[in-house]
């Protein structure tokens, strides 16, 4: 099977990042293409901006023409059980088992990244599962967003190490008496062995250390799917296949966290493929730009602000599309108008509309090649 064309698409708060990763996965479809939408961010906006119910499983959106869109929206607070059903496919028991384990109780409450690695094994599985040729990945709104790029190489490193099949030979003799029980007939690694084993129970107490070891005894015996999932996405998210897209707002914030986020990506052998300036217009709209006297004297200042804001925008927008040619010169910058519309799917379908150049001419460039570190 075709690794797909993976888009990621990356930026601030409050830019339209969410908007705008929906509108270009409709845009793909559009096309013709069959594309996954997903995001990272836990606020959830993606259900709003396609208009329908999502979850952790694959949900058909709409088919347009010759394509279709579907979309996953994984739920923050239900990350470590989507973990464990990803992990554990088939094996209900182990699933219980684990959840019942009190060291993974506190480590899945607590755990930074769960869920952004829960989207990544839900991408990877999806794509495993499904033929799709375009997946656009929406990421958290932060200037750490690309971090969890990362994320599957280094767990998947994790996993093929020795440190969880040493913990895992431990689970059937966990218990302290256990421990100091072990007969010394393997020589002195034997005996290292054993003081390591009985230090780890001295340390953590008899309880907590069975637990680590019945937990690590358990992921040992999902170590191969978890490399295999944590492989997928890592070639996925830094494959050549892959492509970056900064979206930002004209606002001195937003581009600075588009900048930023773009000499992360050179640190990763990476550069953005495009930037999307989003409520940038290039002219006040027509409907603003009649004779405020014609209206009535109310309504008349009203037009006039409505008038001077949208001018003010236009400005900033100018200023911000300069500033990003200027930083960021090999990167495709396209400028989304404001939508003057009140619902969320009839946005991203104008936007959808406006992102369509944009999205034949990713499908159509051939695999970048890496950029260099700095």
């Amino acid at each position: 099977m075709n690794a797909p064309r993976v888009i990621v698409c990356a930026g601030g708060g409050g830019v339209g990042k969410t908007t705008t990763s929906a509108a270009l996965a409709l845009s793909f479809a559009n096309d013709g293409f069959n594309t996954l939408v997903v995001t990272v961010d836990p606020a959830r906006r993606l259900a709003q901006a396609l208009g329908v119910e999502l979850g952790a499983e694959v949900r058909d959106v709409s088919t347009v023409g010759n394509g279709r869109l579907h979309a996953l929206m994984p739920d923050p607070a239900l990350s470590s059980k989507h973990f464990l059903r990803i992990l554990f496919d088939g094996a209900p028991a182990s699933v219980e088992r684990v959840e019942a384990n009190p060291v993974y109780a506190a480590l899945s409450s607590g755990l930074a990244g769960m869920h952004e690695v829960v989207s990544l094994m839900l991408i990877a599985r999806a794509v495993e599962e499904h033929a799709y040729d375009v997946v656009v990945v929406d990421t958290a709104p932060s200037r750490y967003a690309l971090d969890f790029v990362g994320y599957p190489g280094r767990l998947a490193s994790l996993f093929e190490g020795k440190a969880v099949g040493w913990f895992a030979a431990l689970a059937p003799k966990a218990k302290t008496q256990d421990l100091d029980e072990q007969s010394s007939d393997g020589g002195l690694l034997s005996w290292g062995k054993r003081k390591a084993e009985a230090l780890v129970a001295k340390i953590l107490g008899p309880s907590t250390a069975e637990a680590i070891t019945d937990l690590f005894g358990e992921l040992a015996r999902a170590r191969e799917r978890f490399a295999n999932l944590s492989r997928t996405a890592e070639t996925l998210l830094l494959g050549e296949q892959t492509r970056f897209i900064l979206v930002a707002a004209p606002t001195g914030s937003a581009v600075a966290d588009a900048e930023y986020l773009a000499t992360h990506l050179v640190d990763l052998g990476k550069r953005p493929s495009a930037i999307v300036l989003n409520r940038a217009d290039r002219d006040v709209p027509s409907w603003l730009r009649g004779d405020p006297n014609a209206a009535p004297d109310a309504l008349s200042e009203l037009l006039e602000l409505a008038r001077r804001e949208r001018g003010a925008i236009v400005k900033a927008a100018d200023a911000a599309e300069r500033e990003l040619r200027s930083r960021i010169p090999k990167a495709t910058l396209v400028r989304l108008p404001t939508v003057d519309d009140w619902d969320p799917r009839r946005v991203v379908e104008t936007l959808g509309t406006e992102l369509e150049p944009l999205g034949a001419s990713i499908t159509r460039a051939p695999s970048p090649s890496r950029a260099p570190s700095a």
